[in-house]
C-alpha cells in the first residue's frame, strides 16, 4: 500500500479541512488586496468631488466677499456678486463632473476577480449532478 492509500478517514477529511482553510484565506486575501486596488484608483474621483464641494461652499457662502468686493470696484456691485457666483460655480460643476466620471470610470467597488474565482471554487468542489 502507498501512503495515500494507508491515510485514515479523519486525516483525509483534516486534510480537506485545512486545504479548504487555506484557500478560503487566500481568496479573503486577494479580495482585500483588490478592494484596496479599486479604492486607490476612486480616490482621484473621490478628491475632485471634495474639490468639487468646496468650490461649490464657495459659490454659496459669504466667503466669495473678497472675489466681490474687487469686482464691485469695476462694476456694479450686483454685477461683481453674479460673476463671482458664475465663476465659482463654474468651477465647482467643471470639478463635480470631472470626478464623477472617474468614479464611473473605475465601476463598482466589489472585488469582481475575487467573485469570480469563488464562484469557480464553488463549481469545481460541488458535486456534479447526471
Amino acid at each position: 500500500m502507498t501512503e495515500d492509500q494507508s491515510r485514515t478517514a479523519g486525516q483525509l477529511v483534516d486534510e480537506l479541512t485545512s486545504d479548504t482553510a487555506h484557500l478560503v484565506r487566500a481568496e479573503i486575501r486577494k479580495g482585500q488586496q483588490e478592494l484596496l486596488a479599486k479604492a486607490r484608483e476612486a480616490s482621484r474621483g473621490a478628491a475632485l468631488l471634495g474639490g468639487a464641494a468646496v468650490l461649490g461652499g464657495l459659490a454659496a457662502g459669504t466667503s466669495a466677499a473678497f472675489v466681490v468686493r474687487t469686482l464691485g470696484t469695476f462694476l456694479p456691485k450686483p454685477a461683481a456678486a453674479l460673476a463671482a457666483t458664475l465663476v465659482f460655480g463654474g468651477g465647482a460643476a467643471a470639478l463635480g463632473l470631472a470626478g464623477a466620471e472617474e468614479i464611473r470610470r473605475v465601476g463598482p467597488l466589489l472585488p469582481e476577480a475575487t467573485i469570480a474565482s469563488l464562484r469557480e471554487d464553488v463549481r469545481a468542489v460541488r458535486p456534479h449532478r447526471g
